[in-house]
């Protein structure tokens, strides 16, 4: 039996209500929405079929940033998508 394992990547919010966005830095990956759980929902479908394909041609998997590595503008929030794998 296989244990599934959580990696949580740092993404940044942003937009305004009916349009946010986000952008998970490390990946360059994004995800849209009319709302902010309808963009981490977008993220999070998105970012396993990023990663495959990043697999596909070889590359490697960057870890997580830390998230006081990550620098907010005004306005952006910071959240997880989180992947399980």
């Amino acid at each position: 039996m296989r244990v599934k394992t959580k990696t949580k990547y740092p993404a940044i919010i942003d937009g305004e209500r009916g349009a946010y966005g986000v952008v998970i830095p490390d990946l360059g990956t994004c995800g849209m929405g009319v709302t902010v759980d309808e963009a981490l929902a977008d993220a999070t479908q998105a970012l396993p079929e990023y990663l495959a394909v990043l697999r596909e041609h070889g590359e490697d998997i960057p870890p997580p940033s830390a998230l006081e590595d990550i620098a907010l503008a005004d306005g952006e929030m910071l959240a997880y998508v989180i992947l399980e794998e």
